[in-house]
């Protein structure tokens, strides 16, 4: 689901989101999904300073968390959200939690996070065995960029994948001015590809976020095991829903080449630093002796003279 934020207002943003739970409740949803930091609600915190940061921050068991849990259990309606985490070492993350009916709460700390020099990186994944018989992971944002993250949630048995993020570096146009921004706006295509590649359920909210500088867009998708798009919305507020047949996941390309690996091939991986200078099967000729390549291209509509 995407939802419109106050940036700094968690009693407003919190207040929203029970009113989606009861919403979904309505609809028989048994999931709903919000986006990145959609309880401090700013789509950017890098330009933050160190009382406003404070300000915002909250352990996993503050009055946020507690309120979004107890909209839990009053509706039966699991939610994922997220918040900025101050730690007991007092540390801070962007982090996600998914409040589940009964008072279990699974957090992730997101793995990359380049937002603001005080913000902690996560170092683990976040899996978890659900009621639903799915198992389901989640990254955060920019966590999605990497192939490898999505892989390794997929190798640890996740099936559903939540993935929340919140779009930076847009004006009220829309036009992206960051290269990360770019990666953003193009963030649903590449998750739709890693859904079909890892054979599992992928659910993404993007934030939307109401400021002095305008108002950025959110989305909600949900993909199937297959890669297909099975629900998709840009309106604010939009609560896109979709029943998941979990018989698609065994099914699923994805789940028959996870079997198919090789992991004695994948040493690289596994190494840090520039990987170019790697051995590789020798050339068979020289820069010198190199034969210069051309290619041409014939319509399938002309027949050839």
């Amino acid at each position: 689901m995407s939802l419109v934020s106050r940036p700094g207002d968690a009693a407003h943003n919190v207040a929203r989101i029970a009113d989606c739970l009861a919403l979904a409740a309505k609809k028989e949803v048994g999931l709903v999904v919000f986006p990145e930091t959609c309880v401090g609600g700013y789509a950017s915190m890098a330009k933050l300073h160190r009382a406003e940061l404070d300000a915002l921050a909250e352990p996993l068991d503050g009055p946020s968390i507690r309120a979004v849990a107890d909209a839990v259990e009053g509706s039966g309606v699991a939610a994922g959200v997220g918040f900025l985490e101050r730690a007991a070492d007092d540390r801070l993350f962007n982090s996600y939690v998914v409040c589940l009916p009964g008072g279990m709460r699974h957090c992730h700390r997101k793995l990359h996070a380049f937002g603001h020099r005080r913000i902690s990186s996560g170092d683990r994944f976040t899996v978890f065995d659900t009621a639903w018989g799915v198992r389901v992971g989640i990254l955060i944002g920019g966590d999605n960029y990497l192939v490898e993250n999505m892989r390794m949630t997929a190798l640890m048995g996740a099936t559903l994948l939540i993935a929340p993020h919140r779009s930076d570096g847009a004006n009220r146009t829309g036009d992206r001015r960051t290269q990360a921004g770019s990666i953003g706006q193009s963030l649903p295509r590449l998750l739709s590809a890693r859904a079909g590649d890892n054979g599992m359920f992928v659910v993404f909210s993007d934030g939307v976020e109401i400021s002095g500088s305008g108002q950025s867009s959110g989305a909600a998708m949900i993909v199937d095991p297959c890669g297909r798009i099975l629900a998709a919305s840009r309106a604010r507020d939009a609560l896109v829903s979709a029943d998941l047949d979990r018989g698609l996941i065994d099914g699923s390309a994805g789940q028959q080449w996870l079997t198919a690996r090789r992991p004695e091939l994948y040493g690289l991986l596994t190494r840090s630093g520039d990987h170019r200078a790697a051995d590789f099967e020798p050339r068979g000729a020289t820069s010198r002796g190199a034969i210069a390549l051309s290619f041409a291209q014939v319509s399938r509509n002309r027949p050839i003279r």
